[in-house]
């Protein structure tokens, strides 16, 4: 300030308030508090790496033991299921080398050609509510053609749905050398003109052989066994028959196309009765049946519908005319029932419908068209375990394949008679380990994919 009297300046008061501030506030006090709380967050960083790292070490130990226990316990089932594999595969080189026809060598490892399977039926006690219960079931297993390599195995109860495993089939991937037999000619085990195939729960074979005029089958190792019916219009005779299909009680229907009715056997070949005539059905191409035996329907192709009857061949209803709208057909032809739905090959609106048990329409899938995934002539419908469903077209030559919901899956085949080839495909059936079966018609053989 200025003394206004003296002419002289005077010092101002806050200068000493900042002074004393100034004092207490000193530039290594200010250092050491930094340094301080620079070392706490190192020795806090410290701290929690030595945390994490035994925790880590902790999880790593756990782990480590866990996977061990898991490696051990692994390695035991496998030599468990190697062993029963390899006993399994002695038994059946074995009984191969009692056949004739096989070419085993002194390992039994080489050319079998025709083995790609065993099948293990046996019977099973298992406890329910105290009680004990008979459960059948079988075992499958899956060998390379070539090597005998075992290659997959799976466990099929019968009427026992918890036990039950689903062979899942990935048709990307076919058979590079699929099981094909039969040739033409009149004999037990040739074929004329074969339009249809079915296997019951023992793996025996049926085959619809039309232009011989019988139904031939055949045990699991395709072998010929017997054959039912006859050219003629007796209660068991045929007139080209075109579809044959088994259900899991014994009973075998056959759509006796030019007689104009069913026919129903046992299965070990005993006629029982016959359905329709000429004043019911109309060129019947194509039988389907319930697995549980409980009806039966026919493509009743001449008059553009299909039948429903039960087991014993009472007239329960029928569905279907001739059209272009959904729920109606142009010559429909194959038919299956999968679970409580039924597929129809409607083979000149070039498509598969599919209905409900009492016929309403629910779907659709195909089209017009030389294109993979697009019909000329669909033929027969297979549905296998999964859901896929398996098309022949006779027009194409093809096996055509889709999922559970219409999407196309892959094309197989093309016109010709050497191995993947077809001519003028008919039948389709895929098994209940979804081994499919084509009726190579104008080839008069039968391929197992």
């Amino acid at each position: 300030g200025i003394n206004a009297e003296y002419g002289e300046t005077s010092p101002d008061p806050s200068c000493d308030v900042i002074k004393s501030r100034c004092d207490v506030i000193k530039p290594d006090d200010v250092m050491k508090e930094e340094v301080d709380e620079e070392a706490e967050a190192r020795n806090a960083a410290a701290y929690l790496e030595s945390h994490v790292m035994k925790s880590s070490e902790k999880a790593c130990e756990i782990l480590k033991s866990a996977v061990e226990d898991t490696i051990v316990e692994l390695h035991a089932r496998a030599a468990l299921l190697e062993a029963g594999i390899q006993e399994r595969r002695d038994r059946v080189v074995e009984s191969l080398k009692k056949r004739p026809s096989m070419d085993l060598n002194s390992t039994g490892t080489s050319t079998m050609s025709d083995l790609f399977k065993l099948m293990d039926r046996r019977n099973s006690v298992k406890m329910t509510n105290g009680q004990k219960k008979l459960v059948d079931y079988k075992e499958f297993m899956f060998f390379d053609r070539d090597s005998a390599r075992p290659l997959n195995y799976c466990i099929k109860t019968l009427g026992d749905p918890s036990f039950t495993v689903n062979y899942n089939r990935d048709y990307h991937a076919i058979a590079l050398n699929p099981e094909v037999f039969g040739c033409a000619g009149r004999k037990l085990g040739q074929f004329h003109g074969p339009s249809s195939v079915a296997t019951d729960s023992s793996n025996n074979m049926y085959v619809c052989d039309s232009m011989n005029c019988r139904i031939q089958i055949f045990s699991d190792h395709i072998e010929p066994l017997f054959s039912v019916g006859q050219k003629g219009t007796g209660n068991t005779d045929f007139d080209r028959p075109s579809s044959v299909a088994v259900d899991d009680v014994g009973q075998m229907y056959i759509a006796d196309s030019f007689n104009d009715r069913v026919c129903v056997y046992s299965t070990e070949g005993a006629w029982k009765f016959n359905v329709g005539g000429r004043d019911e059905l109309n060129k019947p191409r194509g039988i389907a049946c319930s697995k549980n035996g409980e009806i039966f329907v026919v493509s009743d192709t001449g008059n553009q519908r299909i039948l429903v009857y039960s087991n014993d061949g009472t007239y329960k209803g029928q569905f279907g005319q001739l059209g272009m709208k959904e729920g109606q057909f142009v010559r429909p032809q194959g038919i299956k029932i999968s679970g409580d739905q039924v597929y129809v090959s409607d083979s000149f609106n070039y498509r598969v419908q599919i209905f409900n048990i009492e016929g309403t329409p629910l779907g659709s899938m195909g089209e017009q068209g030389p294109e993979a995934g697009q019909f000329e002539e669909p033929r027969d419908i297979a549905v296998d375990t999964c859901g896929n469903v398996l098309v022949t077209d006779t027009v194409k030559h093809t096996l055509q394949v889709f999922d559970k919901h219409g999407n196309f899956v892959r094309e197989y085949g093309s016109k010709g008679s050497k191995t993947h080839q077809f001519d003028a495909p008919e039948g389709v059936h895929a098994d209940e380990i979804n081994r499919v079966f084509i009726a190579d018609r104008k080839n008069d053989r039968i391929h197992i994919l």
